[in-house]
């Protein structure tokens, strides 16, 4: 077998273990005779301690790589990069593992050198669990439910299809960047994922009609980057995801163990645990600010926030509400190609399937607009938008000022600006290596415009600083 052939076959592996996102339902079938209301936590009693416990210990997704391809896939890196890592100590070259693909340390090292995304599927191999995206670390420490903005699902993926070229005798240099099917990039940028596409893709695979289109029109799939949202906004939610276009149901979170290695009994076999993972993220509470925070300039921008912000985003502390407003696409102005890219042409069928209760919990069958999001422990939630293009809430306040090209800190934090630690260019610089160019983020490509969300000009900039200080106290 040749090493392009392993690195396809492996892709298609790696895609199905790493996608990590709820949106899309399974093949649709016919509204069944019994109209009685589907129990949705099915006669259990939902525990999130035990949600916790099954993502961190209970495989449910296909083998992405080996146990100890941990501490073997430097010897695929770059050159320059494997000769710092042949030269490090073990400690020193698991740092820069996690940090090369963006993986965060598990609270209290439960499993030493083992990081949050994965989980042992007890043969000596790793699967990803839902930590992978929605497990990340904010100014160098771990905290489940934060959205991983560190990720690089790329890299990842083609590391192990060149490790696993290289134990087969090939060259793993003539293994292609990996993509997934369909032509689907997995992200364009560190720290965000192609999550919204990889729901369709899977449902292509299983539906031969669909993967026949989507093989001759790969230019159907819009593909983007997302932004991975925190957990903890969860229970404020009426409706999920960017668009509010999705009930709040334990199956609605389960599309990431869609594999199409798995039968559709084995997919539906883990619904008893998503009884318990949704309640793990409902009951999720924000972290809060560890620095320090100016107070009076905080009650100031609480006055100003409840006077222009509210309206949307809600108030806060005690008797606060949350609208749940969903934002007109025109008037919110932030990066459509998101809004666009879920396959409307099938949301009917899938209202008719099993992820929607046979239609008891629809999805939308037209998106709107943008939710405006619920701002508790906005601190810990950059970079901000849907597609992470602006990397502090100095730049989401300040519309004409957002950077073009930013490039972040591994653990830096801004406290200042409240957000990423970051450099900022004009553009990407020239001559870099595909992955080193992923660390560079563009605002320039397609899906991850920074435009948009201009109401903060309304204020004067003294008064977007005391809203920012206020933002720190949520």
């Amino acid at each position: 077998m040749t090493a392009r052939i392993v690195s396809t076959a492996r892709n298609f592996v790696l895609v199905s273990a790493m996608t990590v996102f709820a949106g899309m339902g399974l093949a649709s079938v016919a509204f069944g005779g019994d109209k009685t209301p589907t129990d949705m936590f099915l006669g259990l009693t939902p525990d999130a301690a035990k949600g916790y416990e099954i993502m961190m210990h209970e495989p449910m997704a296909t083998a992405i790589m080996k146990v100890a391809d941990l501490d073997r896939l430097w010897i695929v890196w770059e050159e320059d990069e494997k000769a710092k890592a042949e030269k490090a100590d073990s400690v020193e070259r698991r740092r820069m593992t996690f940090e090369r693909y963006g993986w965060a340390k598990r609270p209290g090292d439960s499993v030493p050198n083992l990081p949050l995304d994965y989980t042992e599927d007890g043969k000596g191999n790793l699967v990803t669990n839902c930590f992978s995206c929605h497990g990340g670390k904010v100014a160098g420490q771990t905290i489940p439910g934060a959205g991983n903005t560190h990720v690089d699902l790329t890299t990842l993926a083609t590391d192990v299809s060149r490790l696993r070229a290289l134990e087969g005798g090939n060259d793993p240099a003539q293994v292609a960047e990996a993509i997934a099917p369909f032509k689907t990039p997995l992200n364009y940028h560190k720290g965000v994922t192609n999550a919204v596409i990889f729901a369709p893709m899977f449902i292509a695979l299983r539906d031969p009609v669909l993967a026949r289109e989507f093989n001759k029109h790969p230019e159907l799939l819009l593909h983007h980057d997302m932004n991975p949202p925190p957990w903890w906004n969860f229970k404020k939610k009426t409706r999920i995801y960017t668009d509010a276009f999705a009930p709040k149901t334990p199956r609605q979170l389960m599309p990431f163990a869609m594999s199409p290695l798995f039968s559709d009994a084995k997919f539906r076999s883990f619904e008893p645990n998503f009884v318990h993972i949704y309640q793990y993220i409902e009951e999720l509470e924000s972290p809060k600010y560890p620095f320090a925070v100016k107070a009076e300039l905080a009650d100031r921008g609480k006055v100003l926030f409840e006077q222009t912000c509210a309206e949307c985003h809600g108030t806060y502390g005690p008797g606060g509400k949350f609208p749940n407003r969903v934002v007109d696409i025109d008037e919110i102005g932030t990066d459509s190609r998101r809004f666009h890219a879920i396959y409307k042409e099938r949301r009917e069928e899938t209202n008719k399937g099993w992820l929607q209760y046979y239609g008891e919990h629809p999805i939308d069958l037209e998106s709107k607009g943008y939710l405006a999001q619920p701002l508790d422990g906005v601190w810990a939630s950059a970079p901000y938008f849907h597609n992470g293009s602006a990397p502090t809430l100095w730049a989401v306040m300040n519309p004409t000022k957002r950077p073009k090209v930013w490039k972040r800190t591994e653990d830096g934090y801004d406290q200042a600006k409240v957000g990423l630690e970051v450099e900022t260019l004009d553009a990407v610089p020239e001559g870099l290596s595909s992955r080193q160019r992923r660390m560079y983020y563009d605002t320039t490509h397609i899906g991850n415009s920074a435009a948009g969300h201009t109401f903060p000009d309304a204020l004067e900039d003294d008064e977007k600083l005391a809203v920012i200080e206020y933002l720190k106290t949520l």
